[in-house]
């Protein structure tokens, strides 16, 4: 018998149906890939963006601070301070703030914003020979220094000026972006209103302000991540949904708008050791 070799075997292709369980499955992994990677991406971001906004904070917070507390200081204790501390300037919103008396040298100022509170504040102190104005400049031993601080709230950035005086002769520089993406500030003064040595009363600065009474400087930021004048989802899009957020920022109500960035309110209590020293040796001094 002789047996006839049976024809190759012809594989079958894919079906239609098989194909098409193949391409869900292959978008189903596809989909699961891009969901880790896109996760992945918005945390990346949003860290990055908290991160800025924590360099922000800390940059503020350390610049505000380090320079109030230089207020009132005299490298030449022998110096009369009502003759020494008079370069604050009085062309701000209220130039009653500043009240430059006899008793009161104008070691610190503020000024009110219209109608809004005090959006800025001025120190004066007398340079060691190693103190630094708020620019990071050396100020020259027994020179007199006022850093004058305010927020362009049009660029949102805090700027600070310097006028660095030798025997009273000196001049303005122009002001000095310091630290960006901050949309609010507000200041008041810390009063001992009991006369108990601390503070029992903030507020703010005007023409009832009795200056031997002032032991504090209270500031209160409000500060974005990103680039905070182009909320377009491009830049420091960090929140997945637009948000917006109410803050009473020292007792001053003030609203964000609805975008995608990271918001953080500070409030910095400083005491001025310099000017409590001052009027306590001085009770009246107003």
């Amino acid at each position: 018998m002789i047996r006839r070799p049976r024809p190759p075997h012809t594989p079958r292709g894919l079906g239609l149906i098989e194909l098409l369980i193949a391409l869900v499955i292959a978008a189903f992994l596809l989909w699961g890939l891009f969901a880790i990677y896109y996760s992945s991406a918005l945390g990346s971001v949003a860290q990055q963006a908290e991160a800025a906004l924590d360099d922000n904070i800390r940059t503020a917070v350390t610049l505000l601070t380090t320079d109030a507390r230089q207020a009132g200081y005299r490298a030449i204790l022998t110096e009369d301070p009502s003759q020494i501390f008079t370069q604050i300037p009085a062309n701000e919103a209220d130039p009653t703030a500043w009240l430059a008396t006899g008793s009161h040298p104008v070691m610190l100022g503020t000024w009110h914003g219209s109608p809004a509170p005090p959006y800025g504040f001025a120190v004066s102190f007398q340079s060691n020979g190693v103190m630094q104005n708020c620019l990071g400049q050396t100020v020259p031993f027994g020179d007199i220094d006022t850093d004058e601080w305010e927020l362009d709230k049009s660029t949102k950035q805090l700027e600070c000026r310097s006028f660095i005086a030798a025997g009273g002769i000196g001049s303005w520089q122009g002001y000095t972006p310091l630290v960006n993406n901050v949309e609010a500030m507000v200041v008041r003064l810390g009063l001992d209103t009991q006369s108990t040595g601390s503070v029992d009363v903030y507020a703010y600065p005007g023409k009832t302000i009795q200056w031997n009474q002032v032991r504090a400087l209270q500031i209160g930021l409000i500060l974005a991540s990103g680039d905070a004048a182009s909320p377009d989802g491009t830049i420091g899009d960090v929140l997945t949904n637009p948000a917006s957020e109410n803050f009473n920022l020292l007792g001053d109500p003030i609203a964000s708008p609805l975008d995608r960035y990271l918001r953080a309110a500070v409030v910095r209590d400083i005491t001025l050791r310099n000017v409590v020293s001052y009027y306590r040796h001085n009770p009246g001094g107003q």
